[in-house]
């Protein structure tokens, strides 16, 4: 960042920063970046990609001496996955004014946030970052194959989909494992398999607007040779749709119910979760096609089924993102990769729509 001209600082939710000076000092910073935290065993290009592209653009900028009118605020954002405290986009909603008490947030160690960040120490000084930005632009690997299937090099992201999480407990009766006759038992695990299967048939029924997921099941006791009298599940769906994601909820509480109804058992739901669809502005939106458009690539619009900092940023200021294709569709693993062609391409993209976001005036 330094390199690129910036100054740089640590905010008081850990996120690194750098403001590239601007021609006119009145205007509101345009912003570039993304996250450096990863999941466990995860891949080098969720996230730092889009930090290292923001930087490359201010290089480029500098290099060729091409100032922007606009304070340039470059952003590497902490705690974005949310595997330390358990809060995903931590920095980010930080940044937004949003984040929850850093003292009750704690890691499996105990330690809490707020004492994580003040150990923090990148060698930098701690600086309160800007809050009004003219826009946000985040270039990210999509993390999905549908560029890679579409023979796409490029997406330009209209929304960034609504998450639902839910919690079910099926309640049975536990019992002997081998004395209790088939057509005697309430097992509590028969009713949460149903469920998993009817979140996949429900999903699978949408034609491609939604998404659906069991990632967890607990069963109790957990012995071999006893009838699971318990058994906990959570279901996470995802759409673009807002409308659509609350009847997909309704269907999946009606759907454990009936599942619960065949086997004489009981069931409770809990709504754990629940964050909205988010279009992005449909100005920057057009401002990266109109880049693409420049460098005479194609590009294609879609929606992340991801979360992303861009998302809690559009609430703040208008934002957008590009997307550049996964090998394989696969993120979160060692496997990760983009090719590097195709990073280039993005970060040139993400140049281009800085320079032509520029010519914004005000916040």
């Amino acid at each position: 960042m330094r390199e690129a001209g910036a100054d740089v600082g640590v905010d008081p939710w850990g996120n690194l920063f750098g403001i590239v000076p601007g021609s006119t000092a009145a205007l509101a910073p345009l912003a570039a970046g993304s996250h450096l935290d990863t999941v466990p065993n995860g891949g080098i290009f969720d996230g730092a990609l889009g930090v290292v592209a923001a930087i490359e653009a201010a290089a480029a900028l500098r290099e060729v001496r091409t100032p922007l009118r606009h304070p340039l605020l470059l952003l590497a954002f902490a705690e974005e996955e949310g595997t330390s405290f358990g809060v995903g986009c931590l920095g980010s909603l930080g940044a937004a004014g949003r984040a929850p008490a850093l003292e009750a947030l704690t890691d499996r160690a105990g330690r809490s946030a707020a004492d994580a960040i003040r150990a923090f120490d990148p060698g930098v000084p701690r600086r309160t970052m800007p809050r009004a930005f003219a826009a946000y632009l985040e270039l990210h690997i999509e993390q999905g194959p549908v560029l890679e299937r579409r023979g796409a090099p490029l997406a330009a992201v209209d929304a960034i989909v609504g998450i639902a999480r839910m919690s079910f407990v099926f309640r049975g009766e536990a019992n002997h494992a081998g004395t209790t006759p088939m057509d005697g038992r309430r097992d509590a695990l028969w009713g949460a398999a149903d469920l998993v299967a009817a979140v996949r048939e429900m999903a699978r029924g949408t034609g491609g607007r939604a998404v659906g997921t069991v990632g967890q099941c607990t069963v109790s006791p957990g012995a071999t040779n006893v009838i699971p009298g318990r058994a906990d599940v959570t279901v996470e769906l995802r759409s673009a749709d807002g409308g659509f994601l609350d009847s997909l909820c309704g269907e999946a509480v009606a759907a454990a119910r009936a599942c619960a109804g065949r086997f004489g058992l009981e069931v409770e739901h809990r709504n754990r979760w629940t964050e909205p669809p988010v279009p992005l502005d449909a100005r920057v939106h057009e401002e990266i096609t109109g880049a693409a458009r420049d460098l005479g690539w194609p590009i294609v619009s879609m929606a992340s089924w991801a979360g992303h900092d861009a998302k809690i940023l559009a609430a703040i200021a208008p934002a957008g993102m590009i997307f550049v294709p996964s090998a394989g569709g696969i993120s979160h693993s060692p496997l990760e990769r983009t090719a590097w062609e195709d990073a280039a391409r993005g970060a040139d993209v993400l140049c281009r729509a800085l320079l032509r976001l520029d010519s914004w005036d005000g916040a």
